[in-house]
């Protein structure tokens, strides 16, 4: 994906089709996390990509073209979110996507109890702190990249995230103790 991004810098307009099959999905997977609705993460993934088509030149001097086009989406859903005069929210559907690995079979019901869960701790952590999680586990993306995508510092961005994962073990014991006391 990241080499794909650089052949777009480059001009090398044939890879298109693979760079939007490569970043679609995962861009508007971030785009619903901002935007909290399908169809608005759609029109920001398009914008997006709108404004690659636009710039192209600028993903062949960037270190991270991955980052820098997750900040175009950012970007994007900020300006969108401004103009439709929506808040920004933790999208309580990001976790539909989500898939559980592991060598064990799982009860698909305790999967999706966990999911819940999950969900519900995740909504509770301030935005940006979500954002930070988000960015790290689903995307799998260095503090330094999230960085360059939030416009923060890399130590600012680490700091959400031991923040936010102190938090979410907390919220989630919390939560596993109240499930248990339903059962």
């Amino acid at each position: 994906m990241i080499q794909a991004l650089k052949l777009i810098g480059e001009g090398q307009w044939q890879v298109w089709s693979r760079v939007v099959g490569l970043v679609g999905p995962r861009s508007l997977r971030y785009a619903r996390f901002l935007t909290e609705h399908d169809a608005d993460a759609e029109d920001v993934v398009q914008q997006s990509l709108t404004r690659l088509a636009a710039s192209p030149s600028l993903f062949r001097v960037v270190q991270h073209p991955w980052a820098y086009f997750l900040k175009i989406v950012r970007n994007e859903a900020i300006r969108f979110r401004m103009k439709h005069q929506r808040p920004a929210a933790i999208s309580v559907n990001l976790l539909t996507e989500f898939q559980f690995r592991s060598e064990i079979a799982i009860d698909p019901l305790e999967v999706a109890e966990r999911q819940q869960m999950i969900q519900a701790a995740l909504t509770e952590l301030p935005v940006d702190q979500a954002e930070v999680v988000i960015l790290k586990f689903w995307e799998g993306m260095t503090f330094q990249e999230i960085a360059s995508v939030m416009g923060e510092s890399p130590n600012t961005v680490a700091s959400r995230y031991r923040y936010a994962i102190a938090k979410l073990a907390r919220l989630l014991r919390s939560l596993e103790g109240e499930a248990a006391h339903v059962s």
